[in-house]
């Protein structure tokens, strides 16, 4: 069997050798320590990497899903305030048109009631133009106009109101391929024609008038009208109240799923500051030893260059 010549060439080229691999690992573990990441560059773990790559990627997807929730509970909310001081309208309109029905009251009372219902209406009208950040949340997709316009008598008064806001609810998506409806429309909630239920505007304005005229007949059927108003407003208040309850539920467990791919996240990338240390302090002592044992072996000449 031959034998391999030791050169002194060939020695400095291992110990040369040697000690870059040394430096190259005490420089790996300076950076972890400075970054506190195991993992700085792909090279480092390529499968580590690439979990991580994975991990920060759905962080990002579902941390956008807690954007989109943040900026829907706020319309929501402002939306069931709107719809709750309407129900106190209504209901607020049905005592007066249950007192106006009534005929221990003269007509001089019901000139009254039918100047605090007037006023309701008004109220009417200006909540069912509620605005949120600049935009109107009873008008379907169609945010930037009133949804509703009152046409005014020669007394200044409501005579009628009409729907120039769109039949289309806005959603916005909570989870991928999920949405949920945010707005409320308009024509639905306050000026429907479906059996069963009542033209809010149309039953104070006309509600109104009977007063004026002493026609308690048809205030009786104010009443109903106005029964009917306060079941389709506190349906929508449910509606409002069942999408407030889902994207909450929604929202937990989105936050809950973010902390398990951080902890992927952290198991796959980030240094134990404890061990990394431990192993730099290894390491220099190693690279200090090599150093000593090269200045052994190699002339002394060719060890000052090196150092």
């Amino acid at each position: 069997m031959g034998t391999m010549r030791v050169t002194q060439n060939l020695m400095i080229d291992r110990v040369l050798s040697n000690l870059s691999k040394q430096s190259r690992r005490i420089l790996n573990l300076q950076d972890q320590l400075a970054t506190g990441q195991r993992v700085n560059r792909p090279s480092d773990d390529p499968l580590a990497t690439r979990r991580a790559i994975d991990a920060r990627a759905e962080i990002a997807k579902y941390e956008q899903f807690l954007v989109n929730i943040s900026t829907t509970s706020p319309i929501l909310l402002e939306t069931e305030t709107a719809i709750s001081t309407i129900v106190n309208v209504v209901q607020r309109a049905y005592e007066l048109t249950l007192q106006g029905a009534s005929d221990t009251n003269g007509q001089p009372q019901r000139d009254q009631i039918a100047l605090e219902i007037n006023q309701l209406l008004e109220s009417l009208l200006v909540e069912s133009n509620h605005i949120t950040n600049g935009r109107y949340v009873f008008g379907g997709t169609r945010t930037l106009n009133p949804p509703f316009v009152a046409q005014y008598d020669a007394n200044g008064e409501i005579s009628a109101v009409t729907y120039e806001g769109n039949e289309k609810t806005f959603a916005i998506e909570i989870l991928e391929g999920v949405t949920v409806p945010v707005s409320q429309i308009g024509s639905r909630l306050f000026t429907p024609t479906d059996p069963g239920t009542a033209n809010i505007f149309q039953t104070l304005i006309d509600t109104r008038d009977n007063l004026r005229a002493g026609d308690t007949p048809a205030l009786q059927t104010r009443l109903e009208e106005l029964g009917q108003s306060e079941d389709q407003l506190l349906m929508a208040t449910a509606r409002i109240g069942a999408v407030q309850n889902r994207i909450e539920r929604v929202d937990a467990n989105i936050r809950d799923y973010v902390i398990q791919l951080e902890t992927v996240l952290s198991d796959n990338i980030d240094a134990d500051f404890a061990e990394v240390a431990i192993n730099l302090n290894a390491q220099s002592n190693a690279f200090q030893a090599a150093l000593n044992a090269a200045a052994r072996v190699i002339q002394p000449s060719l060890l000052d260059f090196i150092a």
